[in-house]
Parts: structure tokens; sequence; C-alpha cells
């Protein structure tokens, strides 16, 4: 684990504003950002100093902090790795424009030659690997320590060598291009060695086809790849993907193959497979053309398998995908299906709370989905990435909705939606959903065409306009400018004429031109339409906004739609033409240039609801303290003073595996690293074999791998009574949960005076030891001061002096851009963490006489 204070400066993108004013803002903000990494490492030293004076009393397994400090990806790398000057070389290559991608290769070409030290073989391997990965995850995962378990050399039928890559199942966090990428590194560095090629038997390839679909069925992978595709995958990739046993379940079949150590389920193999190889095929195909990699050419094969032809990517046909709708959770909505109409259309842009892997909605489709989609929800999607967090977008439309009446109307606020909610019949569209270009580019994705935005509209008609605001005109106006510029039709009165039929155009225009009317009855000149099923239905698919009357449609902004439908303001018809497509059909009669207002749709489910709570265990204890089975099935502590193992014995003496120290100076056994003498207790091992106490984590007498841990008798309840003592508490709590046994290597357990005050707090503790809150961040850039309940006057004091433009920071409504390494918290979370921040201040005080840090 690091803690991790990178570098950051913001980017400018007003290249309207006067040169001399960027500069002032320029200067402003930098010198911002540098006060606010002064005071981050000001703070953070400080937090250091108290968490090594308290370290240093003893009362911990270790007698220093163990997270060290990196100022940036290349130092979180070597620190990770342990690889002195790697670091600094990440930095140069970073500085000459090197890509990731490329960094990985040539610090693994690197390492193998010797340039940060001499390895011999399989340690210059395994460090060449685990960096690839530790570089692309930018070392803020556990995947290159934890992900990679090792690497082997083994041999083929024909006795020559290949390598092994075994993957564990922390490999997910680093996602599928860290997986391939340490993959392909794995084949740069074995070629180096002069390492031949894996060569699979064939019962090895169905022990692959057998185990990956069973490793689908007891764990979760986002995708599946078919027989044929695994088959493909492992008889040409050149290194051998293996892995650690991490399932129970056991193949049923080719179990004891000689070059598999394990009949169980290996999921790092399955992740890496699936979710790397399988999943990220154009990703990888793309990286190994760019790179100029040989012997992956089997994967034009792969891509083929799973993506569209080349001749459809040629006449930008976009299948719909389907993928998102496997593994559907009951209780949570699909709300549009793969590229259906109805369902979302894609807009192309960012806000100031969105960005990667993060999708805008308006928030009254969010009303109007009953509250299903809200602020964090995760929606599966059909393109272009698996899945993204929603955050509300105001400046983006809305869902269109038929209400019980039959008036159709588009919602884009929540004042709207709240009053409409309950007379909704029908939701006719979705809405737009805003995603960012880089989503596309992050995964590969061809881009979709792009809907007929205003954004789109502007940028061909400046040129040709007086100067003016566009934004919102009326349907007289866009006919006008039409006409006399020559420019396309204004977004706002462009109907969705792609989601109907030719026909279906004939249809609305005889309909219209027979059985309309133009009348002033309703206040002003709207047209008037004799109610007709299919007619209406029409209307509702290129989403018209239109109301019913005593039978009769209304339809207000009505000069827009008789112009593209060929007729005059008397409703009669004046044009006549013939075309394939009812686009093509409307563009001829009207005489407009009309184009494609939401040409892409985008299918969505819910994945899950926005999770913002504590990490708990169940059950979830106070303190890393084992009592067996002497706690009863709550784990209580109390319950554990008062076990006795059989009639006669004492009470409290608990029979559990704990750690093996003595004291240096006076030689008594201790679980604690600091005896009750005020010696330090140093860890000793066990063989079990032999059964003799040594220093060594191997056996002298059979060389066997030693324990650092015993099993031995206990005296819970005194431990107990003298943990309240030294920490000033009484006896005053109903429950104070510890756990059965230890999962720690050396089963060191935590001192019973942090699961009183945890207990006290009312906070607890996870498996390693943190107190743990998980949230989903969403990538905001700024925010107003105003958004989230925190005065102009405490942002100053946390370094924030200037708004998004330079200027003095006065009021709270201004737009402030969100420093690098600060985070906004929801309001449960901030509460939690008081919770915490006077955990740990008790703790300072009562348990290691120190000053209490926080003071909230």
């Amino acid at each position: 684990m690091l803690l991790t204070l990178d570098k950051f400066f913001p980017l400018f993108d007003e290249k309207s504003e006067e040169g001399n004013h960027s500069d002032r803002r320029f200067i402003a903000l930098l010198n911002e950002i540098k006060r606010y990494h002064e005071l981050l490492f000001e703070e953070v030293n400080k937090a250091y100093e108290v968490a090594r004076r308290a370290r240093q009393k003893g009362l911990d397994p270790s007698f220093d902090v163990e997270i060290p400090i990196a100022r940036n990806m290349a130092e979180r790398v070597e620190r990770l790795l342990h690889i002195d000057g790697i670091a600094e070389r990440i930095l140069e290559l970073e500085e000459k424009g090197v890509s990731r991608e490329k960094t990985c290769f040539i610090i693994a070409g690197e390492i193998v030659k010797g340039k940060f030290g001499e390895f011999d073989r399989l340690e210059a391997i395994d460090k060449a690997v685990r960096s690839a990965v530790a570089i692309l995850t930018e070392g803020v995962v556990a995947a290159p320590i934890e992900g990679i378990a090792k690497v082997k050399v083994d041999r083929n039928d024909d006795g020559s060598e290949f390598l092994k890559i075994y993957y564990a199942g922390p490999i997910r966090s680093a996602g599928g291009t860290a997986q391939v990428i340490s993959v392909l590194v794995g084949d740069y560095v074995r070629r180096m060695f002069g390492i031949n090629r894996y060569i699979p038997t064939e019962h090895e390839i169905l022990r692959y086809i057998e185990e990956i679909p069973l490793y689908k069925k007891v764990a979760n992978l986002q995708y599946l790849p078919s027989d044929d595709e695994i088959r493909l995958i492992v008889s040409n990739c050149p290194v051998c993907i293996d892995g650690e046993p991490t399932e129970d379940a056991e193949v049923s079949g080719y179990r004891n193959l000689p070059r598999v150590e394990t009949n169980r389920v290996r999921g790092g193999m399955a992740l890496v497979i699936a979710e790397g190889i399988a999943l990220k095929a154009p990703k990888l195909k793309k990286m190994v053309d760019e790179l100029g990699i040989d012997g992956w050419e089997w994967l034009d094969e792969l891509v083929s398998k799973e993506s569209k032809s080349d001749s459809e990517e040629k006449e930008n046909i976009v299948k719909p995908i389907e993928k998102y709708l496997s593994d559907i959770v009951a209780g949570r909505p699909v709300f549009s299906h793969p590229s259906r109409k109805g369902g979302f259309r894609l807009r192309y842009g960012r806000a100031r709370n969105s960005g990667l892997a993060t999708v805008g909605i308006n928030p009254a489709t969010m009303v109007i989905s009953d509250g299903f989609i809200a602020v964090g929800t995760q929606l599966k999607v059909e393109r272009p990435g698996k899945a993204g967090s929603v955050v509300p977008v105001t400046s983006i439309e809305g869902p269109t909705v038929r209400l019980k009446n039959g008036d159709v109307l588009r919602v884009n606020t929540v004042s709207e939606a709240l009053a409409v909610k309950d007379e909704v019949e029908a939701i006719l569209d979705m809405g737009e959903i805003l995603i960012n270009f880089g989503d596309f580019l992050e995964n590969n994705h061809p881009l979709l065409p792009s809907p007929f935005v205003y954004e789109w509209w502007i940028q061909e008609a400046r040129n040709k306009l007086p100067r003016g605001d566009y934004k919102k005109i009326d349907e007289d106006a866009a006919l006008k400018l039409c006409d006399e510029y020559g420019i396309p039709l204004h977004p706002d009165y462009t109907y969705l004429w792609h989601d109907v039929s030719v026909n279906d155009v004939l249809y609305l225009r005889n309909w219209i031109s027979s059985k309309g009317k133009i009348e002033g009855k309703y206040g002003k000149s709207t047209l008037v339409i004799e109610m007709d099923a299919r007619g209406k239905e029409i209307l509702e698919k290129i989403l018209l906004e239109h109301k019913v009357r005593d039978g009769r449609i209304v339809i207000e902004k009505w000069k827009v739609l008789v112009r593209c439908l060929g007729l005059n303001n008397e409703l009669k018809k004046c044009t006549d033409a013939e075309a394939e497509t009812a686009l093509e059909l409307v563009r001829k009669l009207s005489g407009l240039d009309i184009r494609a207002r939401s040409p892409s749709r985008i299918g969505a489910r819910m994945g899950r609801p926005e999770k913002a709570k504590e990490r708990l265990m169940s059950p979830p204890p106070h303190v890393l303290f084992p009592i067996s089975h002497a706690g009863g099935k709550t784990r209580d502590i109390k319950a554990a003073i008062n076990y006795t193992s059989s009639y006669n014995a004492a009470k409290g003496v608990v029979n559990v595996e704990v750690a093996t120290r003595r004291c240096k100076e006076c030689g008594k056994e201790t679980i604690w690293s600091k005896c009750d003498c005020g010696g330090i207790a140093e860890q000793y091992y066990y063989c079990p074999k032999c059964r003799v106490k040594t220093g060594s984590t191997v056996c002298p007498n059979c060389g066997e791998e030693t324990l650092g841990y015993t099993r031995k008798d206990v005296n819970v309840r005194e431990l107990f009574e003298r943990a309240l003592q030294n920490v000033g508490e009484r006896d005053t709590f109903s429950i104070i949960k510890g756990v059965i046994g230890l999962t720690s290597k050396n089963k060191v357990p935590e001192r019973l005076e942090k699961g009183i005050l945890r207990a006290k707090h009312g906070v607890a503790v996870f498996k390693d030891g943190t107190i743990r809150y998980d949230m989903t961040d969403v990538p905001i850039t700024h925010f107003r001061p105003k958004e989230i309940g925190v005065s102009v006057e405490k942002l100053k004091k946390l370094g924030y002096s200037v708004d998004w433009k330079g200027n003095e920071l006065k009021s709270e409504d201004q737009i402030v851009e969100l420093k690098p390494q600060d985070i906004i918290l929801a309001k449960k979370a901030a509460e939690y963490l008081v919770k915490v921040a006077n955990f740990i201040d008790d703790l300072l005080v009562k348990f290691y006489g120190l000053e209490p840090f926080y003071n909230v």
C-alpha cells in the first residue's frame, strides 16, 4: 500500500480570452496548486510524525509506519517492486512522450539487461512482468504484487522450454488491458532469454475449455468466450497462462495433467483469458500492431469472431450488442434494449461532474424512472464500455412521455417530472445519455454517428449568421434562417424522422392534409387533427409534442412539421417526391437541410444501486483477537471471559492459534510485540515436524517451512481486564466482537484496547486491521461551494483561494476547480469518518499516551 501525492496542473480551454488575462489566470491557479501541494506535504508529514511516535511505543506488530510516501506513479512503481532507479527511468520516458504501453516494454527489456541490478533469469522475468502491470495500473492496486503469483519455466513435449505465468484472483483489479500487457511482456522477455513458445497438448486445451466456463458458474466473468475462442487463444498464445487454485470447485475431466498442478479452478487464469485476451482482443490487436510485435497474427481471427466484419465497419453499420443483458439480477430493471428506438439517445460530451466510466442523465429521467436511476447508480451499458456510474446533467434532454390523457411532452426539469410523474402512461423516449469521447477511445470502440445538436448546428451556421443568441428560437425564425442563409434546420425542430418509414411519412402527410385544420381556439394558432391511432403513433415515434383535447390532437408548434411533409400553411400538398428513407423524403418535400436528430441509441440496465456505506466483515468484529468458539455465534469477547473449557477449568482461558514471541530481556513468552517487563519481544518460529523452536522461517533440521504461530492457552479475562484499565474505560459495553481465528501468516493478534475503543465509538475493523468505507468515486472536476454545503471561509482554509477563472473566491456561487487529492464525501460517509476520527484521537490519548490529532 502506498500513499500517493501526484503532481497536478490544471488544463485551460478558454481560447477567446485576452492573452494577458489568460497569463494572469494561469499564474494565479499555478500558485494556488503549488500552495495546495505544500499544504498537503506539510499535513501528511505531521500525520506521519504522529504515527511514527505511536509505533515507537512498541504496541503494534511493526515499530514503524509501513506505508511509504510516493510523489508520483514512477515512485509508486519503484516502492512497490523494490527496484532501485526505475522511477527515474520511467519519468525520463514520460518526459519524452513515450506511451505507457511502450514504457512497459522498454523497462522490461532494461530489467532483463541488468540496468537496475543483476537478477537471475526467473527473477528478471518476474520483475519485468510485474513492472508492466504496475506501470499500467499506476501502482495503485494490488494486482502487480498479489495478482501475479509467480513465473516458472517448464518444458514442452519436444524438450524445449516455455514460460508460465501464474495469475491469482487480485489480477482482476488490474483490468483487461494491464492483464494482456503482462502476457505480451512475458512473451517479449522470454524471447530475450531464448525460451521457446508454449506448445499445449490437446488435453491441456480441453482443460481450459472446461475450466473457464466452470469459473463463470462459481464466480463471475464479465465475458465468457466460446469454446472455439478459448481453443484459439490457448493454442496460439506463446506464453502459458496458468494460475493459483482460487475456488473449491474442481474440474471433472482432464484431471491430474502433468503440467497442470491442480484440479481446482484457477480464477486468475480464467480472468486473464476471458476478461483480458478475449474481451480486449481489438485493443490488444491495436497495441500489437502499433508496437510491431510478431507472433500474434492469430488475433485477427479472434477479433473477427467477436466484432463487426470489415465491410460492415466501412459502411458504418453498428449492430446491437446484447452482452450487457446477460446475468440480469431480479429487481434490477432494463431501461432500454440494445440500440432500440425509445432507448437512451447518445450525446457526446462531458459535464463538470462526469468523465471516464460515468454517464450523464437528465435528473428528470431519474424521477420518471421511479427512482431506480439515482446519482451513483451503476448502469450496465451496451457500449462503449461495460458500465458507468450515473451523474445528473441538466443541460441534456430529458425523457419524452405520454400521459394518461394522451398528451405527449418532453420533461426536462425535476419540477416538471414531479408534476407529471403520477400521470405518466408510457415513456416514449428515455432522453439523452451523455458519454465522453474518452470512453470510446479507452475501450477502442468505433465512434457512433453523432446526434445533430446545437453544438453541431452552430459550428455550421456561425459563419453565415449575424451575431446573436440562437440557442432558443421560435419556429418562424428557424424556417427563416434556413431559407435565407441555407443552413440546416435548428435541432429543436429536427424530429426523429429516421425512426419512421417512408410509408409513415406519407400516411402522416395525407392524414394531416385531409383531417387537419388550423385553429385559434386554444389561445394561438394551432394545428388540430381528428384523432387517428396510427397517426398519433407516428407523432409519438418522431417525438413531436402534442396534446389531446376533445378527442382531437392539438399541435402548438406545427409550422416546421407541415413544411417537412410538403404542405403549405393551408395544409395543401405543394410538393411531391420519392425517396428510399423517411429522412431523405422529408428533405425533398420540405426543401430544407434536415439532419438525423439522434441516430445512435444506447441500451442500458441497472448494474447495482449506488453503494456508499462502511465495509464490514460478517459478522463485523471490533478487534482482530481470536477467541475460537468461546464467544458464541456473535464472537463476543465478553462471553469469552466467562467461558470454561471444562468443569474445573479457569474462566476465560481459550485455546487458540497465535503468534510465537519471546522477550529479549526476560525470556518470557508473550503474544504481544512488547513484554510486560518493557522489553521487546522477538518473533520465533516452530517446526511442527521436528517440534523445535528456531529464529528462521526454515527448519535447520529438516529444511521444512516453519510456522510463526502455535496453539496455546490465552487468558482472555485477564487480558480484557488489563486492557480496560490501560484505556481508562469501564465495562459498560453490551458486546465487543472478536474473531474465531486469525488469517494472517503469523497470526499476530490486535491489542484488546483497540477493540474496546472501537466498540465505544461504533466502528468496526476489517480483516487487514483497517477501518473501511466504500464509495463510488465519480470524476468531478468542478463544484460550487453551495452545492456541497461548505462555506467560502472553510474552503480557503483547505487551500481554495480562487475560482476556476483565477478570480478571488468570494461567493458560494462561484465555480471552483476540485483539487486532485480532494474528494467530496456523501453526508453519511462524513458522519462515519467523524466517528473514525474520534476513535483515533481516543486511541492516541488513552492507548499511546499522545495528544489528539483530529479534534473533530
